[in-house]
């Protein structure tokens, strides 16, 4: 008995310092504990949402008026997101923060998401819809956004997922203060689960400089984990954006990338940004959706694997071959064969004679590069035989 005792106590003493470190870390992560749980179970039911518009109309909440020049532009692609809006939008419109349009890119949904978003516009005049005559995608649909944005920053938020009601104030003050150009916060996966272990972990250095940037790597040459792959967990600067996106121009208004674009656009902002800052406050709730884009892609193996050849190409076409881009091409590839049924796969795409050529190719000059791992070495090789069969065919 007195043994379940001192244990409960032991527990209770272990929550009591993870209290105190979350403090620490972040002196308004409770509130964003509290906010977050709250939300995640709003659901698509009318009766909600319609009690939401009155109450905005009674002033209970403050009614948002349009910015000519907001400081920060919310870019968000939506595409049947009438599920997640109301969740979305209220994470929004709580911000402490509101000096900023929100600008939603319509990618030809068949849901209510738009008359929904028409409903939003009467209380929240910030808002501004785009409707693309034809599906486009993610990755055109928030470029457009982009294009179209007044904002000196930009945040790129899913529609499904939940943003930190502090997380924008505190960006934008850091952006101005330092000059930083893209500045990296916190994201949970999950379903509101939080996990202590995230905050208290160790996060790598506060800021990185040009043109040092390119060599804090986050695979191979230099494990320090500072840069991720996500899109939705960055506040870029404006500028930094555009200039980025000028210079993969000529795919991003001809390219249907479904797959790994965010990896594409980090690729090419870290080869642009004078400066990336880690900003260990908690600022983004992915919450997992099984009928998003990316859920489906995983599902239909070849199609995501002729999307990531396109993207190797792309690689290729824009590389100075330094170390950051090294290891930028190694863990990308790596990520490709991980699948266990990668050359079964890769052999029925690549044996059609209208593919071979293209696939070959890619293979051919990834073979020539002397920087890949040990293990991905192996898997060319193998790829190479592969492409030998079908030549025979």
């Amino acid at each position: 008995m007195l043994l379940k005792q001192n244990n409960y106590f032991f527990i209770l003493l272990i929550k009591f310092f993870l209290i105190i470190i979350l403090l620490i870390y972040n002196n308004n992560i409770i509130s964003n504990i509290a906010f977050i749980i709250s939300q995640l179970n709003t659901q698509i039911e009318f009766s909600k949402i319609e009690k939401y518009l009155k109450i905005c109309k009674k002033k209970i909440f403050k009614e948002f008026k349009k910015i000519d020049s907001p400081k920060i532009s919310i870019i968000s692609p939506i595409y049947n997101s009438e599920k997640f809006l109301l969740r979305f939008l209220k994470s929004i419109q709580s911000q402490n923060f509101n000096d900023l349009e929100i600008i939603l890119v319509d990618d030809c949904s068949i849901d209510n998401t738009i008359a929904l978003i028409k409903q939003y516009q009467k209380i929240d005049q910030r808002i501004l819809l785009i409707k693309n005559k034809k599906n486009k995608g993610t990755f055109m649909s928030r470029n457009l956004g982009a294009l179209y944005s007044k904002g000196q920053y930009l945040i790129l938020p899913d529609p499904d997922d939940i943003v930190s009601k502090n997380i924008l104030k505190s960006c934008y003050f850091y952006a101005q203060k330092y000059n930083y150009e893209i500045i990296r916060f916190i994201m949970y996966h999950g379903n509101g689960k939080i996990s202590y272990k995230e905050i208290i972990k160790k996060l790598g250095k506060k800021a990185v400089y040009q043109p040092e940037l390119s060599s804090y790597l986050f695979y191979g040459y230099n494990k320090l984990f500072i840069i991720d792959f996500n899109l939705c967990n960055k506040f870029i600067k404006k500028d930094v954006y555009i200039k980025a996106l000028y210079k993969i121009k000529k795919y991003y208004l001809n390219i249907y990338i479904k797959y790994a674009e965010d990896f594409l656009f980090i690729y090419f902002l870290l080869r642009t940004a004078n400066s990336f800052y880690f900003y260990k406050g908690l600022g983004y709730y992915y919450i997992k959706n099984n009928l998003s884009i990316t859920s489906n892609l995983f599902k239909k193996t070849k199609e995501k694997l002729k999307y990531s050849f396109i993207l190797l190409k792309l690689f290729f076409e824009n590389s100075k071959n330094s170390n950051f881009e090294k290891d930028m091409i190694n863990l990308f590839f790596s990520d490709i064969i991980k699948n266990e049924n990668f050359k079964n796969n890769f052999f029925e795409l690549s044996k059609s004679s209208s593919d071979f050529s293209f696939y070959y190719n890619i293979i051919k000059t990834l073979i020539n590069c002397k920087f890949f791992s040990k293990d991905n070495k192996i898997i060319l090789f193998e790829i190479k035989n592969i492409l030998k069969k079908i030549k025979k065919i």
